[in-house]
């Protein structure tokens, strides 16, 4: 079960993956294109070196995500990404959409049971969540 994150922080990681990754990109694009005059080459190049390896953690991640969303109806997954790309809570919906909702969650937060090894990739996702950017 989930510890630190919450079922919505890796919904929305899951959706909205691809905005992550584009920005990580900017960022390597940066790096390698940055001169301040401060650093030296191997400081940007150690930079670049991090941002790839975060980008190859989030994408074990979301692989491992992948494999469990395959089981869900589509339907199922149409409800964990509205859930996923809402900005509040479940109150304001309808009793029928917030109990569907809420099972459609415990279904797959029972399943995606994160191991240790993605400690690395959801600290990640904490970090850069604000580049999560939503689009419904």
């Amino acid at each position: 079960m989930f510890t630190k994150f919450k079922c919505k922080r890796i919904l929305r990681f899951y959706f909205f993956a691809e905005k992550l990754n584009d920005a990580l990109d900017n960022l390597i694009y940066k790096h390698a294109t940055a001169f301040d005059g401060y650093h030296d080459g191997t400081y940007y190049a150690e930079k670049i070196c991090e941002l790839i390896g975060a980008k190859r953690e989030l994408s074990e991640l979301w692989q491992y995500l992948d494999g469990i969303m395959e089981k869900f109806t589509k339907g199922e997954r149409a409800v964990l990404r509205f859930y996923g790309s809402m900005r509040c809570g479940i109150k304001k919906l309808s009793e029928e959409n917030r109990r569907e909702v809420k099972r459609v969650t415990v279904k797959f937060s029972r399943r995606a049971k994160l191991p240790e090894r993605f400690n690395g990739a959801l600290k990640i996702v904490a970090d850069y969540y604000c580049l999560l950017g939503v689009s419904v």
